[in-house]
């Protein structure tokens, strides 16, 4: 921040020749807040770019941009456990309740329920994992209770000890999670230490077990592996990674967990407990899990001890809320990526429904949002689009259009609390400017607040509806093909009345339209006058 300071006018004189001070006009230019929700700072000694309150925006290496709206892809009759793709010749989305799966690749009407694909299940929370061979592309889902699922591109079977393919030597309906390494498949049974792989390139056969029961050391579970290694892609130095109920890591180098001589433990580490099954994602070559204390590298795990690793944490700009939403949910949460958006989506499912959030953060800065109003079970990614599966049996496409399903939502910031350069001293603050790129139309309600108060303002309404003039649709000789591509500068001086020793910018935009709003926030202009120290 800047705090730049106005001439003083010079001074007029009373009668008896003594001068009549004027308190000088000063300003102040908060940038938007590109390092995104900020939680853990001293409130009186923040750095800026950051804010207090970040709904509904979502972080841009050059500003924050108004999120995008949900719209309705299907309805199914069940609470949606689980989201999953398979991208082949032919790219399939999938979606999971606890009774059975749906192809929900392209509903025919997204108001009326579904029909399973898939019946009989008992379970809905499901590991997945897509898997090629000479034969084909092949996608498994397992949930622990039910046999395994195996889609061909075409048809789901159902893989026991006497199907086709079949696995032998093990329970198949223990199976609740899934992973490939080294041309083989790994699974995990259910409620206990052993994992079990297949042969090479293989979609069947014997099961051969493997049992990390005299590896970790605080009990537990296995719950989940994955890959992990040092580069960015598959290469000579991947580990396989089995993680524990309890947060322990058991790292293993080689690629034949049946061979002494080709598989060997690398290393043993801990890390707080994960938030279920589905709870990580690779990011390169590392893997994000999703912990009760934050999302955690497991290069940090490595390197850190567990009692100083949330510090090393992605998401320790907002740890105390992180943690607070820990204690409330049960677990089960799912981290996404959206490339194209530059955004990773992390799920905070309430079962009983009482809040509607997701965690939002730029893959490049790692700054931090909140998305409310979006009942995230479960998170899924599909046709380059997140989507997100809810409580009442709808799956929804994530950011897009101008209202979350026909709801408006507000998108809401509050700075961080800045003394302004005068520290102990009132500031009245009279107007404030804020400046955004934007190619849309939309109403702002800029005001501030001070000495730490976080009561926000009402929000205001929305702009009116409008229509998007895109090829195909606007209408020849009114329409203007480029008048919602091209963003402009738009900023204006609006009065303000705030007077405390230390005030925060709060910004509010309503939407509840059609077309997906274009607008970044780039800066917030404040002008001030100073008053005397506060007692």
């Amino acid at each position: 921040m800047q705090v730049r300071g106005k001439k003083a006018a010079a001074p007029t004189r009373m009668a008896g020749g003594q001068p009549v001070q004027h308190t000088p006009s000063q300003s102040l230019t908060v940038p938007a807040p590109i390092r995104g929700w900020i939680l853990n700072e001293n409130l009186a000694t923040v750095q800026p770019a950051g804010a207090r309150v970040l709904d509904n925006w979502l972080c841009t290496t050059t500003g924050v941009r108004v999120r995008g709206g949900t719209a309705l892809h299907c309805t199914l009759p069940y609470p949606v456990t689980s989201l999953f793709s398979f991208n082949s010749q032919i790219d399939k989305f999938f979606a999971a309740t606890e009774t059975g799966v749906f192809d929900i690749s392209a509903p025919a009407d997204p108001v009326v329920e579904m029909a399973e694909t898939v019946t009989g299940q008992t379970s809905g929370e499901y590991s997945v994992v897509q898997f090629g061979t000479a034969g084909g592309d092949y996608l498994y889902a397992v949930n622990g209770t039910d046999a395994p699922l195996l889609f061909d591109g075409i048809t789901f079977v159902s893989v026991t000890g006497v199907s086709t393919p079949a696995i032998t030597g093990v329970t198949t309906s223990a199976l609740s999670a899934v992973w490939s390494f080294a041309n083989r498949l790994f699974f995990i049974e259910a409620g206990s230490m052993n994992a079990w792989y297949l042969g090479v390139d293989s979609i069947g056969g014997a099961a051969n077990s493997f049992s990390l029961a005299g590896v970790f050391r605080q009990g537990g579970s296995l719950l989940f592996g994955a890959v992990w290694s040092l580069d960015t892609g598959a290469g000579l130095d991947d580990k396989c990674v089995f993680v524990s109920t309890e947060g322990e890591i058991a790292v293993y180098a080689g690629t034949n967990p049946g061979s002494a001589a080709d598989w060997s433990l690398q290393g043993l580490y801990s890390m707080p407990r994960p938030l279920g099954k589905t709870s990580f994602t690779q990011a390169g070559g590392d893997l994000l899990i999703a912990t009760e204390i934050g999302l955690i590298p497991v290069s940090s795990a490595l390197q850190t001890d567990v009692a100083a690793i949330e510090a090393r944490a992605v998401s320790v700009a907002i740890a105390p809320y992180w943690q607070d939403r820990v204690r409330m949910l049960l677990g089960g949460w799912n981290v996404v990526k959206a490339p194209r958006r530059g955004v990773m989506f992390i799920s905070q499912p309430d079962s009983a429904g009482a809040t509607k959030t997701c965690l939002a953060v730029n893959v490049l800065t790692g700054a931090w949002s909140r998305c409310t109003g979006w009942d995230t079970q479960c998170l899924g990614y599909f046709d380059g689009n997140p989507y997100y599966g809810a409580l009442d049996g709808k799956v929804y496409l994530m950011d897009v259009g101008g209202s979350d399903a026909g709801a408006s939502y507000t998108a809401v910031m509050l700075g961080q609390f800045d003394h302004m350069g005068a520290y102990g001293r009132k500031k009245s603050i009279r107007q404030g400017r804020a400046t955004f790129q934007a190619s849309s139309p939309f109403n702002a309600r800029l005001s501030a607040l001070a000495d730490y108060n976080n009561t926000l303002s009402a929000p205001p309404e929305t702009v009116a509806n409008y229509s998007s003039d895109v090829w195909d649709v606007g209408l020849w000789d009114v329409a203007i093909w480029d008048a919602d591509s091209t963003p402009e500068t738009r900023s204006n001086w609006v009065a303000m009345g705030a007077t405390g020793a230390t005030i925060a910018p709060e910004l509010q935009l309503t939407f509840g339209v059609t077309p997906t709003p274009d607008i970044e926030l780039v800066a917030i202009d404040l002008e001030f006058h100073l008053g005397a120290v506060v007692a």
